[in-house]
């Protein structure tokens, strides 16, 4: 192992520690190229997969997890073997196959419970709740938030407590609890205030953006969206960006400005299909075909709302009845 390598591979978990995952990802592979030594090339094998899901590229993250399964015997770290048996089901939720990773997620929560690693707990806690929300089972999703932001308080874990806010905060502004959901991210937005966790505070605006947005609090909202695109453009997030770019153009939906709307969304829309984002492209492409029906191109709009439709049902997703959000 070179001096270099361990100097690259510093420079890049501090990179992926404030969430500029774009600059991360060149970093850990750089790290990879030098170093030969298996435990350093396990390392950034495991966290590339984590950067290449996080970013909606699951080929890659697929691929990383594999290179992580193979140092791992290499480096004799065979205690490693959950963390990367865990971040494969991770990619599985990422790649929209919600019930089979619950059912694998359930199985490390009760062992994570059984050893009581209450920070292990709310992370999975976490983890499942986003697979019951992008299913539908929205109470679930609650339930599993809060007891993700439960474990993560006693286990002192801010950051945990953060993403499980957040995560409160997205559920209940899809089942129309808007008050709710603008407390959870005001709250998640105060303790992001001595975090160095770029993505978090970008999602943190982004989703009070969503929330005031639905409140009818135009001004507020767009100024949110303004600093999440600001921040998610730093990092390089597509997928994210692409929520921004929806989320002002149903800001000026909402005004009546259809022309404006209609930018946003062919800019999200190219956001979305950059990243294989397949929710963001169902809300734009039903948000699209409003606009196209308010201007008169009902056949192009019914199209384009059925093709939304279909691509919701074919990802397992149910975003096409997310009137809320």
């Amino acid at each position: 192992m070179t001096d270099d390598s361990l100097k690259i591979f510093a420079k890049a978990e501090k990179f992926r520690a404030q969430g500029l995952f774009s600059k991360a990802l060149p970093a850990y592979l750089s790290a990879v190229k030098l170093s030969s030594e298996p435990s350093l090339r396990f390392d950034a094998f495991l966290s590339l997969a984590s950067i290449a899901r996080s970013l909606g590229d699951i080929s890659k993250a697929r691929r990383y997890i594999q290179n992580a399964r193979l140092e791992m015997k290499r480096s004799g770290r065979n205690e490693e073997k959950e963390s990367v048996d865990l971040e494969e089901v991770l990619i599985d939720r990422a790649d929209g196959k919600y019930r089979e990773s619950l059912l694998r997620l359930n199985g490390f929560f009760k062992r994570r419970l059984a050893d009581k690693d209450f920070q292990a707990c709310g992370f999975i806690q976490w983890a499942m709740g986003g697979a019951l929300r992008f299913s539908g089972r929205l109470s679930e999703s609650e339930k599993a938030y809060h007891q993700s932001f439960e474990f993560a308080k006693k286990a002192r874990d801010g950051d945990g407590q953060i993403y499980a806010l957040l995560g409160l905060g997205g559920v209940c502004r899809i089942q129309g609890k808007l008050s709710d959901s603008e407390k959870y991210y005001r709250k998640a937005k105060n303790l992001l205030s001595q975090s160095a966790d770029l993505f978090a505070k970008a999602y943190a605006y982004c989703g009070l953006g969503n929330a005031l947005r639905q409140k009818g609090l135009y001004l507020e909202a767009g100024e949110l969206y303004i600093k999440s695109r600001f921040l998610y453009q730093k990092l390089g997030d597509a997928a994210d960006l692409g929520y921004v770019e929806w989320g002002l153009a149903r800001v000026n939906m909402q005004k009546g400005d259809l022309k404006a709307a209609r930018g946003f969304l062919s800019r999200a829309l190219a956001l979305f299909g950059r990243a294989k984002e397949n929710r963001g492209l169902v809300l734009a492409q039903m948000s699209l075909a409003q606009v196209l029906h308010a201007g008169g191109e009902t056949t192009r709009a019914e199209a384009l709302f059925q093709k939304a439709v279909n691509l919701s049902l074919k990802s397992g997703l149910t975003a096409h009845l997310e009137l809320f959000t």
